[in-house]
């Protein structure tokens, strides 16, 4: 599985959400790496275990940020984190399940690939980017 590229298309201009959004990408780039290694399920569901973490952290400081900004769409954008973090909290019990040696488990290994390719960028684009220019107009 390919790497994921970071690219200003990426970038919000805001140094600390853009900082936190690269170190998730390098996160989903060690998941990606180690399947490319054949790194056991293990080693994979603690890789991605370490990115939820890091991904709760970033959605709280990313919701008390809007928060104090008054950011009119809050709600709905606290609810697309919430809904991505059940999504990968249910890959993370689903490795808890799988088997090394299991077609299942390779069935896995490359669904939370991809889920890790497209999530992340996504979410910058289609949910984060639309509070860029509100945070801008408060200047």
């Amino acid at each position: 599985m390919p790497g994921i590229e970071w690219s200003d298309e990426y970038r919000l201009g805001l140094p600390v959400m853009d900082k936190d959004h690269q170190e998730l990408v390098d996160h989903c780039n060690d998941y990606l790496s180690a399947v490319e290694n054949d790194a056991t399920l293990l080693v994979l569901a603690g890789i991605l275990g370490q990115l939820i973490m890091r991904t709760k952290a970033h959605f709280i400081a990313e919701e008390r940020m809007l928060d104090r900004h008054g950011y009119p769409g809050l709600t709905q954008h606290k609810a697309e984190h919430d809904r991505l973090l059940i999504l990968a909290e249910t890959l993370k019990a689903r490795f808890a399940e799988a088997d090394d040696d299991d077609v299942a488990a390779h069935q896995l290994i490359s669904e939370t690939g991809e889920f890790m390719r497209h999530w992340l960028l996504d979410h910058i684009r289609v949910n984060d980017r639309p509070y860029r220019p509100f945070l801008r107009s408060l200047s």
